[in-house]
Parts: C-alpha cells; sequence; structure tokens
C-alpha cells in the first residue's frame, strides 16, 4: 500500500491533496492572455549589444594574422553584420506578433 510514497512527507488530508492539485493546475495551465511584444524590452538589449561584441571580436581574432588594419576592418564588419542580423529578427518577431 505504500510502495511509491515518501516515507519521511507529512500525511495529508483530503482538503490538503485538493488544494495541492489545484495549485498543480493552475501553475500548469497556460497563459489565457499573452503579453504584448515589446520591440526593445526584456533581454534583447543583452543579446543585441553584447553579441555584437562578441562577433565582432571572434571576426577580428580570425583575422588577426593578416595584420592590423585589416583585422580591424574585419572585426568592424562582423559587428555590424550581427546588429543587422539581430534587428532584421526582432523585426520578423515584431511583424508575426502583430499579425496575430
Amino acid at each position: 500500500m505504500t510502495k511509491n510514497q515518501d516515507p519521511y512527507a507529512l500525511p495529508a488530508g483530503a482538503q490538503q491533496r485538493v488544494k495541492a492539485q489545484q495549485s498543480r493546475r493552475e501553475r500548469r495551465a497556460p497563459r489565457s492572455s499573452p503579453e504584448e511584444f515589446a520591440f526593445w524590452g526584456g533581454r534583447f538589449p543583452v543579446w543585441f549589444f553584447g553579441g555584437a561584441v562578441v562577433a565582432g571580436l571572434l571576426a577580428f581574432s580570425v583575422s588577426w594574422p593578416s595584420g592590423m588594419p585589416f583585422a580591424l576592418y574585419v572585426g568592424l564588419i562582423g559587428l555590424g553584420l550581427w546588429l543587422v542580423l539581430a534587428w532584421l529578427v526582432r523585426w520578423v518577431q515584431a511583424r508575426a506578433s502583430a499579425s496575430r
């Protein structure tokens, strides 16, 4: 009878079990109204600028053996590409959420 039960758990009455099941259902239930999409909100600025710095440094480091001016230009191009791609992805997300 006590198989698969926690031997250290406190005994729960019927009301407590029903209350626990209801709270579990409420936590698992999907939100009825999704939050409004914010183009510049949330974690996007961190990913936008942080990713740009990482992409620029990575491009700079890969092109470093070619010499300084060329490596700087490649790093700036990598940084710019990241900014453009991240902005385009976010714009597509905004358009998709607006059409719903």
